[in-house]
Formats: C-alpha cells, sequence, structure tokens
C-alpha cells in the first residue's frame, strides 16, 4: 500500500502519487508549454493524464533548460545527444508549495569541467546549479 492522497484520501498508485489527483493538475497545465508539434503535444500529454506514478510521466523539457549538450552518435533514423536538464524530473506534488517538488541530482566538478570542452554546446556556467527556475 502507498498511503493515501492528501488531497482526496484515495489510495495512491504509487508512492506520494494519486493518478486522478495528479492528472487534474497536469491538465490544468497543458496550455502552460508546447513542442510545437501537436502530435507531440498530445502524446505527452497523455503519459501525464494516465501516469500511475513518476516513472510512467513524460514531461516537455524546453531548449533553453539544457547544458552541457553533447553529440552521442547518429544512427539510421536519429541523433543522439546527452545533456544535463537543470530542473530534473517530477518526483510528486507539494500541497503546502502548491507545486510540483523535483528529484534534483547535485552537479559536480567534472559538470563544470566538461563545459569547457570545445564540443559542448550550452556549456554550464559556473554559478548554474539544478532546478534553478524553481528552487526556493
Amino acid at each position: 500500500m502507498f498511503g493515501l492522497c492528501f488531497e482526496c484520501n484515495r489510495i495512491n498508485t504509487y508512492l506520494n502519487w494519486y493518478k486522478e489527483c495528479y492528472s487534474k493538475k497536469f491538465h490544468q497545465n497543458f496550455d502552460n508549454w508546447t513542442s510545437g508539434n501537436k502530435q507531440i503535444d498530445k502524446f505527452i500529454q497523455e503519459s501525464q493524464l494516465n501516469a500511475r506514478g513518476w516513472f510512467e510521466l513524460l514531461e516537455w523539457i524546453p531548449y533553453n533548460r539544457l547544458r552541457n549538450i553533447k553529440f552521442l552518435a547518429r544512427g539510421g533514423f536519429s541523433t543522439v545527444y546527452k545533456a544535463i536538464w537543470l530542473d530534473d524530473r517530477i518526483s510528486r506534488w507539494n500541497y503546502e508549495k502548491q507545486d510540483w517538488e523535483r528529484n534534483v541530482r547535485k552537479l559536480d566538478q567534472q559538470d563544470y569541467k566538461d563545459a569547457n570542452n570545445s564540443q559542448i554546446k550550452i556549456p554550464l556556467k559556473i554559478n548554474e546549479k539544478k532546478w534553478t527556475s524553481n528552487s526556493t
């Protein structure tokens, strides 16, 4: 058992996550972001409406929230890059703050050293930290 939802007191579908209540929170935010592609937006939105926990959740990540973007490989139908996402993934809803809490991996010295690599696009700045747009 994953406990009870703080909002509706029903049994959570995952730890600190109740699908129905969280679906409503995501739905209320649909007009605040877009990938620019209606099919991609619909795919992401459906994942948000149906997620039983953070592990099933997709989010649109604006390009300006990525740092140390580095090319890794090119295949038959795609190109793969590696990057640091400043915000990191949603973990649960904070009812007190009325906002999403996110898991945050601390940056290490290697992340800042990698920023000096000439192959890196949008390098991490020395004063930049994870979750800078939402931190208190």
